[in-house]
């Protein structure tokens, strides 16, 4: 039985404001990302909620299943007649995932489900995702143990540019996992708990279990201050990223080649930058810093003739003539 909605608990006024404020046009797509939890079975109750009050656009909910919980046939299953009985379309299918030694499966998994959200939406699509302050916090804390620079620390945008003129869009980003699992409770969401949520064993579960309450109990207000450093990372990135974009254009190709004339006249910090902007366009997965410096060392040296030849995931970059290319191994 539904608890009573209190305006504490209700996240409807917030979601509201933030879709309304795209602007969007009549018969734009809406599509809910569900992986069957709480937070995106919240956001897939707001968003229809939003239908009721605004049926002209056209709404679609999507899970893709990429099987790596002995349960989660069933898990898929349970979404589809719960998508049946809202009465929203939608598109619940199996993706591959592909597998290596050298491959973590969770990044690859996001990246294939990525990938095929963007096959089944809309060219204008805004998708919408169930990520909330806390998986921010926990990004934050993951970061900074990898040793990531401003990029990675700045987390998960609200609203970011997806592909073609699609944008992901994550409604609940600034409310905390507690506040979702009110509301989900207030008004009679169903979702699946995965056990392994519970697993301590995996780093993201050992910061949300064990780290994250620890540091709370002292500093009450942290997943708000760590959630800022995470925004102003975001913002300096951007800034960044605009003017990295401005000069790529100098080296890209219209084939997205990266020329090298003029390469060896830049600083080396610039180089580096304007490299893993490069990869950025491609979608894929970056290159560690070991990585990147490795790429940028054979660059040096091959202004002598030496070759340039770089491999990581599934992705290969070479020197050929003046231009350096990318080839994704095993397409």
């Amino acid at each position: 039985m539904a608890l009573p909605a209190s305006a504490e608990t209700d996240l409807y006024p917030l979601y509201r404001d933030l879709l309304t404020s795209l602007e969007l046009p009549a018969g734009q797509q809406i599509v809910v990302a569900l992986g069957g939890g709480a937070d995106s079975q919240s956001v897939l109750d707001l968003t229809l909620r939003f239908q009721q009050e605004f049926p002209d656009f056209h709404y679609l909910a999507i899970h893709l299943d990429h099987y790596f919980h002995p349960d989660s046939p069933a898990w898929a299953e349970f979404l589809r007649t719960y998508c049946q009985r809202a009465g929203i379309d939608h598109i619940v299918e199996p993706v591959t995932v592909p597998t290596g030694k050298r491959l973590s499966k969770e990044e690859q998994g996001r990246l294939a489900r990525y990938r095929r959200l963007a096959e089944l939406t809309s060219k204008n699509a805004v998708i919408l995702l169930g990520q909330h302050r806390t998986d921010q916090v926990e990004t934050l804390l993951l970061q900074l143990k990898r040793g990531s620079g401003p990029k990675g620390l700045a987390g998960m945008q609200q609203i970011a540019e997806f592909v073609d003129q699609r944008r992901l869009i994550r409604p609940l980003l600034n409310v905390t996992k507690d506040q979702i699992y009110r509301y989900a409770r207030a008004h009679g969401v169903e979702w699946i708990e995965d056990d392994t949520n519970h697993d301590t064993r995996i780093e993201r579960n050992f910061f949300r279990h064990t780290i994250i309450p620890q540091i709370e109990a002292r500093f009450p207000s942290f997943q708000h201050t760590a959630a800022r450093t995470a925004a102003l990372c975001g913002e300096q990135t951007e800034v960044l990223q605009a003017l990295l974009s401005e000069k790529l254009g100098d080296f890209q190709t219209a084939e997205n080649w990266f020329e090298l004339t003029n390469w060896w006249s830049l600083d080396e910090k610039l180089q580096r930058a304007l490299l893993r902007a490069w990869l950025e366009t491609f979608q894929i997965t970056l290159p560690s810093a070991a990585i990147l410096y490795e790429l940028q060392t054979q660059l040096q040296r091959s202004r002598g003739g030496k070759q340039v030849r770089v491999n990581w995931s599934q992705v290969e970059v070479y020197r050929q003539q003046k231009w350096l290319k990318l080839d994704f191994r095993g397409r």
